[in-house]
């Protein structure tokens, strides 16, 4: 699937952006990676996306809206 990328500005915390650099880091891994998946794992939670991505996204059946 080809889309254009977009931007979004978020602000954090001086403390939570140590911690998500850090964490990328180690992981060996790109903060807008790390973001975009984040964001997509919250959307598959919140069930916006199909059973078979919430798979592909590491999620069970069993995390809904409700949590």
């Amino acid at each position: 699937m080809e889309y254009k990328a977009t931007h979004i500005v978020v602000r954090v915390s001086p403390q939570d952006k140590k911690l998500l650099r850090e964490v990328c880091r180690k992981r060996g891994e790109d903060l807008s990676d790390f973001v975009r998946r984040a964001v997509r794992k919250e959307l598959a939670r919140l069930s916006y996306f199909d059973e078979e991505t919430k798979k592909a996204l590491g999620l069970n059946g069993g995390e809904t809206k409700n949590g």
